[in-house]
């Protein structure tokens, strides 16, 4: 993939992430229930697929949106004429172009086997074994653009480990004479070689072998990349582990593997839609490590909240050429929104009935995480602790968090839906 293609691939990624907070809130307005249960329920999937007859000279990319079996076999019955519905309103966000099209696929969540237990944090064999299995029927070069020896030497000390080749001292030496020098060994040795043993070595260094396969220096083809780990995802979720972005380097996500969050997991999603549109580094860090923290570290997830509702309003502040100080808390900067973003929809006076109520709920939303942060001040890990000490609880991060999402995705839509009003073409 070229340059301008990786950037056209993740231009278009992220445009359509970012506009599914938006479809949600149209599907209420309009009272669409059953599309608006499918997409707030869904587990949702992006992915860039082969066009069709229709689409022949376009990129089509496919919403797969993966629902609990109790809420598909509800819709089943009308399940395309939803579909069919969640991708018009993403064409009213996005608007149709001659470049790309969407559609959209609704299937329900694959249930876990019979008997299969709550997940404990551990990574079963099982799993591991569909993680190797996915990497031998796609016939994936594990060791990319590196040599085998030096992408091992990542996660091991091959010369401390013994060879194989009784001509040779150790795994180093016999590793490059078979794979370097001689190349017979098949693609595959490593998942079978007893030295590294994949299949029950420490939990640690599984996941730092498969995040290592997808690691930008290693694969450096961006959507095979996001392949693979989409892949691995769908395997490592039956353990309650995830892959997720960490840093960004040249452009392109390395990953680092976390417990998944299931308490955050929505609020998250609408936070990382709003990041995509945005576009905004430092609020995908931010929001990175919310990920990696979830709700364990209440205190840490309160003031990354603070922290994302700031960022939002300077970056709509920005935009529109609002002024304010480096040093501006979320109250004034609430007050410098109210004054340029239009609270209340197209063709609704701003001092229509309901308008002071919707500005209060807004402030408050605002406010929430403002008011919660200095609680972590109070109750975090730099006080002394006595007997009787109690923190901060994982539902006042979800309090923190829940309005954050709420209150950035109610004005970037404000935002982004004013700006467009007088641009946007009409289908």
């Amino acid at each position: 993939m070229t340059e301008p293609e990786r950037m056209r691939y993740l231009s278009i990624r992220r445009e359509i992430e970012g506009a599914l907070p938006t479809v949600a809130e149209l599907l209420r307005q309009k009272d669409e229930k059953d599309a608006l249960l499918v997409i707030m329920q869904a587990e949702i999937e992006l992915a860039e697929t082969e066009p069709d007859s229709l689409d022949y000279g376009t990129d089509l990319w496919t919403v797969y949106l993966r629902v609990p079996v109790s809420v598909f076999v509800s819709i089943e019955s009308h399940c395309v004429r939803i579909a069919d519905t969640i991708t018009k309103n993403i064409y009213l966000v996005v608007r149709k172009k001659n470049d790309f099209s969407v559609r959209t696929e609704i299937a329900p969540i694959l249930a876990a086997p019979p008997g299969r237990r709550v997940p404990d944090g551990k990574i079963s064999k099982r799993t591991r074994a569909a993680v190797l299995d996915e990497m031998r029927a796609r016939k994936t070069v594990w060791f990319g653009a590196l040599s085998e020896v030096s992408f091992l030497s990542r996660i091991f000390d091959l010369p401390a480990m013994p060879s194989l080749d009784s001509r040779f001292d150790n795994a180093e030496s016999d590793i490059w004479q078979h794979c370097v020098n001689n190349d017979d060994w098949p693609l595959d040795w490593i998942y079978s070689d007893r030295r590294f043993d994949l299949h029950v070595v420490d939990q640690d260094v599984f996941l730092k072998f498969i995040c290592e396969v997808i690691h930008p220096i290693v694969r450096k083809d961006d959507v095979e990349q996001d392949v693979l780990a989409r892949a691995f995802n769908g395997h490592l979720r039956n353990d309650g582990w995830e892959l997720v972005e960490d840093t960004i380097i040249n452009g392109r996500p390395d990953y680092v593997a976390q417990r998944k969050i299931h308490a955050l997991g929505g609020s998250l999603q609408r936070i990382k839609a709003v990041a995509a549109t945005l576009n905004s580094d430092a609020l995908y860090e931010d929001l990175q490590r919310l990920e990696r923290i979830g709700d364990s570290e209440p205190g840490e997830a309160i003031a990354l909240a603070k922290e994302i509702v700031e960022s939002c309003c300077k970056l709509i502040l920005d935009d529109r050429n609002v002024e304010y100080l480096d040093k501006a808390e979320i109250p004034d900067l609430l007050k410098l929104l109210r004054e340029n973003i239009k609270i209340m929809p197209n063709g609704i006076p701003e001092n229509a009935r309901g308008a002071k109520e919707i500005k209060g709920i807004l402030t408050s939303l605002g406010n929430i995480a403002h008011m919660l942060a200095p609680l972590r001040n109070a109750y975090g890990k730099g006080h002394g602790r006595g007997r009787d000490f109690k923190g901060l609880q994982p539902r006042h991060a979800r309090l923190a968090i829940g309005s954050a999402s709420t209150f950035v995705d109610f004005v970037l839509d404000r935002h982004l839906s004013q700006l467009g009003s007088s641009t946007n073409r009409t289908d």
